[in-house]
């Protein structure tokens, strides 16, 4: 009754799983990405906006306006910016990604003058999906409500706490010949009554960079100069990446973040907030600067599960620049929950006070590109290295596994990759690693299971003597069948060991599933035939239009086929579990357990394949591998037992007598405390009569 109990349990818990699966679906849905326009020095331009300045507005104490945005503010006399000479709007673009990984630049960079803003990034070395000839499109502009956000634009500039808000602001666009790259300036200034106040310049640069050196570097230098004949202080607020897409099928995989280095652990510490967090709150703190701060400010900026966008404040002397950043929060720039796309960061440096003709320049070096494992631990890569941009995979591997054994697995992977040229070949030759390494335990834990279950059976009529001889006392019941086991050397216990090559695989599979959602090297690369991105579920059979399922609400757009042979596999590995060569009694525990096994093996091979469906075709590839090759074993096992004789021989001139078992420490334990349990009635009713 235990044993079906205990099935019955876990029957519950993973189809408790399952509508928990089917309740966060509906309660996270899979939001629809922008669709940007495919080509961003084309796409049209918005709306002609006005070049006059917008009125100034009080701040807070930290000197960072609140609000989403102050667009459609009613203007009045004081700062303002000035009217851009030519175009409203100017695209101008660096670098190129003809050639792909063949290309001296790692990406394709349109800026705006508009903001003086990164409108498009897209990566040289990466498509957009599978097959796909469209370089990745890591930024692009988000228009929300009426209002175009572009990364890394200057939101406002805040003179003396009077506000000018410059997003929109038409820069004078200038190419900047650079020998070992490409380079434009961006110029303007803000006025008073017609006469200047500030000037304000941004270089955006792009060096050439082979794929050999393994580095997607950007570099962003503002200016700001006082040009009056008073002093002022001056501050500036910048708004962070946008158009970062969604990866995952399911979860928040966009994410936005911010990055101290704990001067007293000489470590980087990384605070992650996803879309959906910052959605629910319209504005979190990333990084709050206090009097005293001993953990500087390292990096910040946004991304997804594969590529990211980071921001390195470099100080006016180089080193870090922590010490220019006041703030970094991540908002939901239009405060409306339902849309994510334009959630990004704001970044306000600290008050600068500028006397007449003085100038502060404020630089940051820009990592545009994969989070890749071999690029952020490459020791060529010093700076990387010091900054820790390794943490920015480790944090999304979960607390579920090692991060040891997800290292391990990717560097693995990586390698078998290189030398079978094919990630699928990899991850077989991996579950046959992996299955070599366990097999002597799996073997030895099924024949001590055959051992035990043999002896059990021996113990059986023994056993029914007992609960005779007890009736319904189940303390003395209890007592004397522990006494049993320890007088004839029987670990009933020992059978659980038969899920150890189980329980040691798990923390493999979760390992592999992370490997698959951190190990850019495996995204957009396929198997065979159907399985074309091993990052993603399988489609052997795509439809025609998308399929809402009953009950579960998935919406799928194709046919999964390894989950199904998931399933049947794993099916066949328990039917194929050795069994007990002797005659056994029908009616032992061991005997009811394994019924109960078989009889419930088809429902958790159905809830498996449930599970597994929208799972990664590279974990359902592993795991119906290692299925495949465990029935194998098991039939070698099989085979192995059947040609021993596993029963216990008498003792003679050829068999002497075996050393007896030791009794294991647990059940001497329980024993005594069996012992110690009957013993508390009679010395309870000592205590009574002496009173």
């Amino acid at each position: 009754m235990e044993n079906r109990n205990f099935f019955r349990a876990l029957f519950w818990a993973l189809l408790a799983f399952l509508l928990w699966s089917m309740i966060a679906q509906r309660i996270w849905p899979v939001r629809p990405t922008p669709t940007p326009a495919p080509n961003a020095a084309s796409s049209p331009a918005p709306a002609n906006v006005g070049s006059s300045g917008v009125a100034t507005a009080p701040v807070t104490s930290d000197g960072v306006a609140a609000g989403p945005s102050s667009v459609g503010a009613a203007p009045q006399a004081g700062l303002r910016y000035a009217a851009a000479a030519g175009p409203e709007v100017e695209v101008v673009t660096l670098g190129d990604t003809d050639g792909g990984k063949k290309s001296p630049y790692r990406m394709k960079l349109w800026l705006s003058n508009e903001g003086a803003s990164i409108e498009t990034v897209r990566l040289a070395d990466h498509a957009e999906n599978a097959g796909a000839e469209d370089r990745y499109l890591l930024l692009a502009p988000v228009k929300e409500h009426g209002e175009d956000f572009r990364s890394f634009a200057l939101e406002r500039v805040l003179i003396d706490n009077e506000r000018v808000d410059v997003r929109t602001a038409h820069w004078q666009a200038e190419r900047v010949p650079m020998e070992n790259g490409e380079a434009v300036a961006f110029t303007t200034r803000i006025e008073s009554g017609g006469k200047p106040v500030i000037g304000l310049k941004r270089r955006f640069f792009l060096p050439r960079q082979p794929l050999s050196e393994g580095r997607y570097d950007f570099e962003l230098a503002t200016t700001v100069q006082n040009l009056s004949d008073a002093p002022h202080e001056v501050q500036l607020v910048t708004l962070g990446p946008f158009g970062i897409t969604r990866e995952g099928r399911y979860g928040h995989d966009q994410k936005v973040f911010a990055a101290v280095r704990d001067r007293e652990a000489n470590a980087v510490e990384m605070e992650v907030k996803t879309f959906a967090d910052v959605a629910k709150k319209d504005e979190i703190e990333l990084y709050p600067r206090e009097e005293g701060d001993t953990s500087p400010l390292v990096w910040y900026g946004g991304g997804n599960v594969y590529f990211t966008a980071t921001v390195m404040p470099v100080g006016p002397k180089g080193g870090s620049g922590s010490s220019v950043i006041r703030s970094v929060q991540g908002v939901d720039l239009d405060g409306d929950k339902k849309t994510e796309n334009d959630i990004s960061v704001r970044v306000a440096t600290v008050p600068v006070r500028l006397a007449p003709g003085a100038e502060q320049e404020l630089n940051a070096s820009l990592y545009l590109g994969p989070k890749d494992r071999e690029i952020f631990e490459n020791a060529k890569n010093e700076d990387y290295v010091a900054l820790d941009l390794m943490q920015q995979i480790t944090q999304g591997y979960g607390s579920c596994t090692f991060n040891f054994l997800t290292n391990l697995m990717i560097g693995l992977l990586n390698w078998l990759e290189r030398v079978f040229g094919n990630f699928g070949v990899a991850i077989i030759f991996l579950v046959i690693i992996v299955r070599a390494l366990l097999h002597p335990i799996t073997k030895k834990t099924q024949v001590n299971m055959v051992k035990v279950q043999q002896r059990m059976a021996k113990l059986h009529p023994k056993i029914e003597e007992i609960k005779k001889r007890c009736g319904k006392d189940s303390m003395r019941l209890n007592q004397e069948t522990m006494k049993l086991y320890r007088e004839e050397g029987v670990n009933p216990m020992s059978q659980g060991m038969s899920c150890l090559p189980m329980a040691l695989q798990m923390p493999i599979w979760v390992a592999l599933y992370s490997s698959l959602s951190n190990n850019v090297a495996m995204r957009g690369r396929g198997f065979v035939w159907w399985i074309n991105d091993l990052t993603k579920p399988d489609e052997l059979v795509t439809f025609g239009h998308t399929l809402t399922v009953p009950i579960v609400g998935w919406h799928l757009t194709a046919f999964h086929l390894l989950p199904l042979l998931v399933g049947i596999m794993m099916f066949a590995q328990q039917k194929l579990m050795p069994k007990p060569t002797h005659q056994t009694a029908s009616d032992t525990p061991q005997a009811l357990q394994a019924e109960q096994m078989q009889k419930f093996m088809p429902y958790m091979s159905l809830v498996m394949i449930i599970v597994f469906y929208n799972f990664p075709s590279g974990l359902n590839l592993y795991i119906m591998t290692s299925s495949l090759i465990g029935a194998l074993e098991q039939l070698y096992i099989r085979r192995h037992i059947s040609q021993q004789d596993l029963s216990p021989q008498p003792a003679g001139l050829n068999n002497p007598p075996k050393r007896r078992i030791k009794t294991p420490a647990l059940l001497d334990w329980l024993q005594k405390q069996a012992e110690e349990a009957q013993k508390l009635p009679s010395r309870r009713d000592q205590d009574k009569r002496k009173k």
